[in-house]
C-alpha cells in the first residue's frame, strides 16, 4: 500500500479477470488497444488529480509497440508511461507467451489507475464478444 491508497486488486486479479471474461489475443484488435489507451489516459489523469499517483506528472506515453497477425488481431502489444523523472516504462504489455504485464516497476498508487482501466476494458471486450 502506498500513500494510504488501497490496491484496487492485484495484477494477478486483473489477469484472472481477463481469462474469466473469455478474452484471448485473437479477440483484440488495434482498435481495441486504442480504446484501452483512452481508458488508461482517463484513469491516470484522474489519479493524478486525486494524488493517488506518486507525482502528478504521470502520463501515458505516445509510444505504442504493436505487432498484429494477418487477421488484424494482436501478437504482442506494449504500452508505456512517462513522467518528469522517467520515460517509457512499461504500462501494459501483452507478451508473445500470453503473459500480461502491468507496470511491474510501480507501487499500488501508480498501478491502481492501470488496473481500473484494464478491468473496465475487459468487461467492454467481453460484452462486445457476446454481442457478435
Amino acid at each position: 500500500m502506498t500513500r494510504g491508497f488501497t490496491p484496487v486488486c492485484s495484477n494477478a486479479d486483473v489477469r484472472q479477470h481477463f481469462k474469466e471474461c473469455g478474452i484471448t489475443y485473437n479477440d483484440i484488435t488495434e482498435g481495441d488497444i486504442l480504446a484501452l489507451v483512452l481508458l488508461l489516459n482517463r484513469e491516470i489523469k484522474k489519479s493524478n488529480r486525486m494524488g493517488e499517483t506518486s507525482v502528478n506528472t504521470m502520463r501515458l506515453s505516445k509510444r505504442i509497440s504493436i505487432n498484429t497477425k494477418p487477421d488484424g488481431s494482436i501478437n504482442t502489444c506494449f504500452l508505456y508511461m512517462s513522467s518528469h523523472y522517467f520515460n517509457d516504462r512499461e504500462c501494459v504489455s501483452f507478451n508473445r507467451d500470453g503473459f500480461i504485464g502491468i507496470a511491474g516497476w510501480a507501487d499500488d498508487g501508480n498501478s491502481n489507475p492501470i488496473r481500473r482501466a484494464l478491468l473496465v476494458w475487459c468487461d467492454d471486450l467481453k460484452k462486445q464478444k457476446e454481442e457478435r
